[in-house]
């Protein structure tokens, strides 16, 4: 069975530009992705938006202990972790920006599908 991205903090109120969720996942890769919509002019779908994916630069998540961490060594508490997410100097590295998406359930699709495709790659990559 193939591990999928995990929930970790859906917030509302945080300093990216968008007034609708952010949601913070984590990745069995111990990657913690980020992913919002926001409003955009488009025509490529009816929902009039667009979903941002981003990896957060500061965080790790040990998905197997569901553990997170600062900067790779300092283990925080969810609480922690969610009054830092919140802070206005945010570092992430945003991977892709799609417009097809129709809503939420969509996006996470593909965060998913992204994630075991880096993972397929990276396997058949060590087998040869």
């Amino acid at each position: 069975m193939k591990s999928s991205a995990r929930i970790i903090y859906k917030s509302y109120m945080t300093y990216f530009h968008t007034f609708m969720p952010v949601y913070f996942y984590g990745m069995p890769n111990g990657k913690i992705q980020v992913m919002y919509a926001r409003f955009c002019d488009t025509q490529t779908n009816k929902s009039g938006l667009e979903f941002i994916f981003a990896e957060h630069e500061d965080f790790v998540y040990d998905y197997e202990t569901d553990k997170i961490y600062f900067r790779k060594f300092i283990e925080i508490d969810r609480k922690d972790f969610m009054r830092m997410v919140d802070q206005p100097d945010q570092h992430i590295k945003v991977f892709s920006i799609n417009d097809t998406f129709n809503s939420y359930a969509e996006a996470q699709h593909f965060l998913n599908n992204k994630q075991h495709n880096k993972l397929d790659y990276f396997v058949m990559e060590q087998m040869f």
